[in-house]
């Protein structure tokens, strides 16, 4: 749903309505009541309507409208960016454009508040039109398919811990950033849950012809990959192998890539119990990357 600000046209005040009370009226003493807060008091002048967001899109780009705006003579609107990309020729017309501003549009994009596109899971944010696409880069309520095999779940990250221990019976471990700590992985584990703080990894053991892999990917956008790194060692009896590298988002597709410790089938103890060595670490700032609620 989209709210604005909008005072309807033509819409008389109180005052108005009264000077044309007709004076053979009688006049009705109503009882005093304690004034509105303001917060309601604004509520009287906003409407509530809906619309596909998409009509306030630049037409040329398809990226947001945002201020300044443009308009050539006959009305076709572009943001400034294409103007200048396009020399300032209307793109619909060829007429000169870039120099007359479209207000009324700018008035309403200003006005404008959204739902996150993430409501359905859970955001319940109403956001400035202009902070829209900032604030769903990095909401907490982004969905995520469950990376086992044939589940279809789709969740916020906050909610694969408990989906993982219902429909996977995959265990959960927290740990500490900067911190050692041991994973033990027995022949049924596909996945380990990771978390800490605000934050969930997801610990990979897969099974291949010649031996296991072992890597670590997050819930996360893939542009948020950088804020992490982490070291992981696997001891199988006598033998020890060692990774440093970053955590893939667990939108990519090709969640490993090259960054996985092979472990070859003759390493593996009889009991087939892998240990594995983690260490996390993230830069000093916080992160934005997407969080998991408290």
């Amino acid at each position: 749903m989209v709210r604005f600000a909008m005072q309807a046209l033509g819409a008389e005040s109180p005052h108005q309505r009264g000077a044309k009370r007709s004076r053979s009226e009688p006049l009705v003493e109503l009882p005093t009541s304690p004034p509105l807060p303001l917060q309601l008091q604004e509520e009287e002048h906003q409407l509530a309507a809906t619309f596909d967001p998409d009509t306030l899109d630049c037409q040329i780009c398809m990226e947001p409208l945002s201020a300044p705006i443009f308009q050539c003579s006959n009305g076709h609107i572009a943001c400034s960016s294409c103007c200048q990309k396009l020399s300032n020729i209307c793109a619909s017309c060829s007429n000169p454009t870039g120099k007359i501003r479209c207000l009324a549009i700018e008035k309403l994009i200003e006005s404008l508040h959204m739902s996150c596109r993430y409501a359905e899971y859970g955001c319940q944010k109403m956001l400035k039109f202009t902070k829209k696409r900032g604030h769903e880069t990095s909401c907490p309520y982004t969905p995520f398919k469950c990376p086992a095999s044939e589940c279809s779940f789709s969740g916020a990250a906050k909610s694969f811990p408990e989906h993982f221990l219902e429909a996977h019976q995959t265990r959960t471990l927290d740990f500490q950033y900067d911190v050692w700590f041991t994973v033990v992985l027995n022949p049924t584990d596909l996945h380990v849950l990771l978390k800490a703080e605000n934050m969930v990894f997801l610990l990979h053991y897969e099974k291949e012809a010649l031996g296991n892999i072992v890597y670590v990917s997050f819930f996360g956008a893939p542009h948020r990959e950088e804020f992490f790194s982490y070291h992981l060692a696997v001891k199988s009896g006598q033998t020890r192998l060692t990774m440093e590298s970053v955590p893939r988002s667990i939108l990519q597709e090709d969640k490993r890539s090259t960054n996985f410790v092979f472990i070859p089938r003759p390493l593996n103890v009889p009991e087939g119990l892998v240990q594995v060595e983690l260490s996390f670490h993230h830069p000093g700032e916080a992160i934005s990357a997407l969080h998991i609620n408290p």
